[in-house]
């Protein structure tokens, strides 16, 4: 009885006297705050601690009503720590029951447990504190050490055994891919996720951007290093109600996060659901890979000179600014045929090199080596500098075009073009010099080769010439030159000296625009065994002076304008004329009132000559030409019969040249270039072309005629194209010579595509012949699976 009164006593001080700390029979309360009301059943308390004395936890919260008789805590606004089990639990609102060793927490739950390292939040959540379990049936999210971000219809979490219990969950990876699973285990011990009836959509940021790349599968088991799907089906094609165009189906995919590959077991490529290929083994680089090592898609390359033929390429990532691509062609007659594309690339330089091999009985019989670099380097007193370096060799004349090589390097079957070259840049001031060797393969072998070393030429602006009224304008100094050694034994070289003056535009009052141009060329030549020049050193001194003068008119309507503009060009130079008349060049409204319309550095247009003209435009309201015509003639007193005989330019009145062309909207646009002789009766040049455009079907026309030029080409092509739908269409090409009547080549390609698969049946027929190599005709079926390739059939004919 004695120790009973003492108690009575202590607690009647502490509710008297502001008490500090309160002690029931589970907690301890400390506080500024405390209230205790029925008889000592009820007890509150603001801004403190309660701490539970028999499962060693406390709550730290704003406001707390702890009822004795049923052995209820609630608190408001704080957080409960675990410290021997390192766990803590921040809500707005607890409710703890003694008897069921229960916490309950809501409204922007977030639980911390340092000892697995996970968090979760949630807006409730039971914790029972017995048996270390915590659960929600709400939808909460947990965040793992792995980096991984799960969003859970609801859980339930073993504390104790390191285990989480999830459903309906989508978790985030730290590489972004994105999950979704109706049933899950996360085990944080052995750091993996076992669940069932995946989907699994990759991170789109690397990959093209008109893809959706993603995964689904029967079951998952996951791990920071490896993501293994069973009964899995991959594709990149864009989501929609139907079945995608394409996928690969396996019994087992593994996805490798440390190499970023993508591997497959007993795996089949679908083509919308139908099974196209087998693979027992396969793999490919995961959608976050811009550049990985690897098979590419293979192809079968067909061709009635070489035969049938399948291609392998390789792709090899060698370093960050390096990487290769091997492509092997086995052919089903005995050879093969091995191109290499080898590519490096940094800030300050960058090399292709493309060569192969074609080996027939195990020895080399052709070849080829292209290599073209480019590198930036410093040079004093110049703002940008580089130096750049290409070879082009072949072992067999007909190589390139027989085996039908593709590469960047490659433009051009026939000539080959080494050099080395320097050129530097600043604003008054630019210099560039290159040594080179052409050598034109459809010239007999002693007279195929051209050397230049160098060619060079210097720009300098000398700056404005001002106070001097209409003389004031900007003056150019430019020096070039080349040393030329061609034919075996034609050897040039030549110095030219130019000192170029342009004026200022002036308007005159009545609206006249003028200006002028005078051009004083010194050119040194020496020279053996040439046709252009005499054989010992020669020094000239050319010069030519032209005036522009132009009226130009406009005129505006309500909805578009009209531009007029008739110029006059007057050129004179008091030297002769070089013996030019077999150059081949033509003169059209482009380049008739140019100064150099000769198109040639080493002399001037002797003589003087007036050249007139007409240019007219319709501009509509959107500041584009729906009508154009420009119209131009040239005069001179006296006929230059050293000047280039088919441009008629030395002629005392030359050919009447210009275009015409016009634009309807989106649908029609033709535009017509023509030469006329002088009688206005021949035709020496004309050009058409044409875009048509109704609906879906599109087609364009060109045809040239050149009677009276070098190259007396004659020719009408087609290419049209028929879009069926979205996914469909049909195109067409064909070109036809007019001189031999006959036709070089038909392409007729019926195309399927939408993002992420292009099929194509595609029939070509060339009837060109070439020292060994023969007309073709081929129709084969080609396949791309994007992001993977092409590949194709082989000759259907065949």
């Amino acid at each position: 009885m004695k120790n009973n009164y003492l108690i009575f006593i202590f607690f009647f001080f502490l509710i008297n006297f502001n008490p500090k700390t309160v002690l029931s029979n589970e907690f301890i309360f400390e506080s500024n705050e405390i209230e205790i009301n029925d008889n000592g059943n009820l007890i509150k308390a603001k801004n403190g601690i309660a701490r539970s004395i028999k499962n060693n936890f406390f709550i730290n919260a704003k406001k707390f009503e702890y009822n004795k008789s049923n052995f209820t805590l609630i608190a408001f606004d704080g957080i409960t720590k675990y410290p021997e089990r390192k766990i803590e639990i921040k809500a707005n609102k607890f409710e703890y029951f003694e008897k069921k060793f229960l916490i309950r927490a809501y409204g922007k739950v977030t639980i911390k447990d340092s000892f697995n390292n996970i968090t979760i939040k949630s807006d409730e959540i039971s914790y029972n504190i017995k048996n270390e379990i915590l659960t929600s049936p709400n939808e909460s999210t947990i965040n793992d050490d792995m980096g991984n971000i799960f969003l859970v219809s609801n859980f339930v979490y073993n504390k104790s055994r390191k285990l989480v219990k999830i459903n309906d969950a989508t978790f985030t990876d730290k590489q972004k891919n994105i999950y979704q699973l109706s049933k899950g285990f996360i085990d944080l011990e052995l750091k993996k996720l076992v669940g069932k009836d995946i989907s699994l959509k990759f991170n789109n940021s690397e990959f093209n951007v008109d893809n959706e790349p993603r995964l689904k599968g029967n079951a998952i088991f996951y791990n920071k290093d490896t993501t293994t799907v069973n009964k899995g089906i991959f594709t990149t094609c864009k989501i929609n109600d139907s079945c995608p165009p394409w996928q690969i189906s396996a019994e087992e995919i593994l996805h490798d996060k440390n190499k970023k590959i993508i591997n497959y077991k007993n795996a089949w490529l679908t083509i919308y659901d139908y099974p196209v290929f087998y693979f027992p083994k396969f793999f490919h680089p995961d959608p976050t890979v811009k550049r990985q090592s690897g098979f590419l898609m293979p192809s079968f390359i067909n061709s009635s000179n070489n035969g049938v033929s399948l291609s392998v390429p390789y792709y090899l990532a060698i370093a960050e600014d390096k990487d290769a691509t091997f492509t092997p062609r086995f052919y089903a007659k005995d050879k093969t045929l091995i191109q290499t594309e080898y590519r490096s690339v940094n800030a300050h330089f960058k090399n292709i090199i493309d060569t192969s091999s074609l080996f027939q009985n195990d020895k080399i019989s052709k070849s080829h080596f292209f290599s073209k670099s480019k590198g930036q380097i410093n040079m004093t007193n110049f703002d940008e500098s580089e130096v750049t370096l290409q070879i082009q060799q072949v072992s067999n004349d007909t190589y390139l075009k027989s085996m039908k090589l593709a590469s960047p390097l490659i433009d051009n079957f026939s000539l080959l073009t080494s050099s080395l070259g320097v050129s530097a840049y600043r604003e008054d001031l630019a210099f560039n010099a290159d040594f080179l060797i052409y050598e034109d393969l459809n010239k007999k072998k002693s007279d195929r080769f051209e050397f230049i070393y160098p060619s060079y030429s210097l720009t300098k602006d000398l700056g404005s010439v001002n106070n001097f009224g209409i003389f004031n304008g900007d003056l150019q100094l430019e020096l070039s030159g080349y040393a030329k050694h061609y034919n075996t034994n034609v050897y040039e070289n030549v110095l030219i000296n130019d000192f170029l003056y342009n004026s200022n535009i002036l308007f005159s009052n009545n609206g006249f625009k003028n200006d002028s141009t005078v051009l004083i060329k010194n050119i040194i030549t020496d020279s053996s065994n040439s046709a252009n020049y005499k054989n010992e050193t020669s020094t000239k001194l050319k010069t030519i002076f032209q005036h522009n003068l132009s009226y130009p008119l406009i005129k505006y309507y309500d909805n578009d304008s009209s531009v007029l503009n008739p110029k006059i060009s007057f050129k004179f130079s008091p030297t002769n004329n070089e013996d030019l008349k077999d150059l081949d060049r033509r003169i059209d409204v482009s380049n008739i009132f140019d100064l150099n319309r000769l198109g040639v550095s080493q002399t001037v247009e002797g003589g003087a000559s007036l050249t007139y003209g007409l240019n007219y435009s319709r501009i509509d309201q959107n500041d584009q030409e729906i009508l154009g015509a420009r119209i131009a003639n040239i005069f001179r007193l006296k006929e230059e019969k050293k000047l280039p005989r088919n441009s008629t330019l030395g002629k005392k009145t030359s050919d009447i040249v210009g275009d015409i062309g016009f634009k309807l909207g989106e649908n029609i646009n033709m535009k017509y270039n023509f030469s006329l002789a002088e009688n206005l009766n021949d035709t020496n040049y004309q050009s058409v072309e044409s875009n048509f455009k109704v609906n879906n079907f599109v087609t364009k026309f060109e045809y040239l005629n050149e009677n009276n030029t070098g190259n007396k080409e004659t020719f009408i092509s087609n290419s049209s194209s028929y879009t069926i739908n979205d996914d469909k269409k049909i195109s067409f090409k064909t070109r036809k010579n007019k001189k031999t009547k006959l036709t070089e080549f038909y392409n007729f390609i019926y195309e399927y595509r939408n993002d992420c698969l292009i099929a194509a049946l595609e029939f070509n027929k060339d009837y060109y012949n070439d020292r060994d190599i023969k007309p073709e005709k081929n129709i084969f079926f080609k396949l791309t699976i994007i992001p993977f390739g092409q590949t194709s059939s082989p000759n259907l004919f065949n």
